[in-house]
């Protein structure tokens, strides 16, 4: 897997979020990704309206970049919270944010900002494409990271899926996941 190191100092992500189950998140998640589209990408790029300020907001800040992923569960480690409650657990839940970086300007009803980790970002980039994603996100689990124990989550911290481009049927879609580290 292709991988880089990048720094993020005091970021905001600004986007739409959403309190999903760990074991409904395969199922929902694309849903919300759906909202998203319905919301904002639908009436403005493809019936060309008029931007409204939620819209508006949306593409001043690119939401739609990254997919947030922020655990409700206090002291959690994202290294083994996955495996122990994405698909299996129900009562455990967390925040998904489809978001982008805050560049300023109002935060319109129905969106809100969430601060990420400032300091170093582990950038893993999937082949494949959107088809590829959760195989790609199940291996960059169950094998890179263990495979390379010098990269350690940043504990309470979070986890961001990335997404670059507008073909997502296209095999080479840019997409990946991005960690904090220590």
């Amino acid at each position: 897997m292709k991988y880089e190191i990048i720094e993020l100092h005091d970021a905001q992500i600004i986007g739409m979020a959403k309190k999903i189950a760990f074991n409904e998140a395969k199922e929902e998640c694309p849903k919300f990704w759906g909202e998203y589209v319905e919301k904002i990408i639908k009436p403005v790029i493809f019936e060309k309206q008029t931007p409204n300020a939620f819209q508006k907001a949306a593409f001043d800040n690119g939401v739609g970049e990254f997919g947030l992923c922020t655990c409700d569960i206090p002291n959690h480690n994202c290294d083994t919270c996955w495996e122990a409650n994405f698909g299996a657990c129900g009562k455990n839940t967390f925040t998904y944010v489809i978001g982008g970086i805050y560049k300023g300007g109002d935060v319109p009803e129905g969106m809100q900002l969430f601060p990420i980790h400032s300091g170093k970002w582990l950038k893993m980039y999937f082949e494949g494409g959107m088809k590829a994603f959760q195989a790609q996100y199940m291996k960059f689990h169950k094998e890179w990271l263990p495979a390379h124990p010098e990269y350690k989550w940043t504990p309470n911290s979070c986890c961001m899926e990335w997404y670059q481009g507008t073909d997502i049927q296209s095999p080479d879609y840019q997409c990946g996941v991005m960690m904090p580290i220590e």
